[in-house]
């Protein structure tokens, strides 16, 4: 009985560790650079509608206007940075 009430615990746990963790959508297709500047080298290019692991977000003023870069996490276990421009967090990103 106890092992089993554990066992449930472990499994609850396991699931808000998985509910919490950030990630970004992208509502267009949008490149993917290897750092978070437009000067940056295109690594790939975020799929549309396609959930995103996300660490964290930096803030770049460019021209007067705040932009987010948030830092993802590839498929092939590379990071990658894509803008704030199409693509969105689910509130629980923190800042870099």
């Amino acid at each position: 009985m106890c092992s089993t009430i554990i066992r449930l615990f472990i499994i609850l746990g396991i699931a808000l560790a998985v509910c919490e963790a950030g990630h970004v959508l992208c509502l267009r297709r949008q490149p993917i650079h290897s750092c978070e500047s437009m000067s940056c080298p295109v690594i790939s290019d975020a799929v549309t509608l396609k959930h995103y692991p996300c660490e964290c977000f930096e803030v770049e003023i460019v021209l007067g206007k705040k932009k987010k870069w948030y830092q993802i996490e590839l498929p092939d276990g590379q990071q990658g940075y894509v803008t704030d421009d199409h693509c969105s967090s689910n509130g629980n990103v923190p800042q870099c």
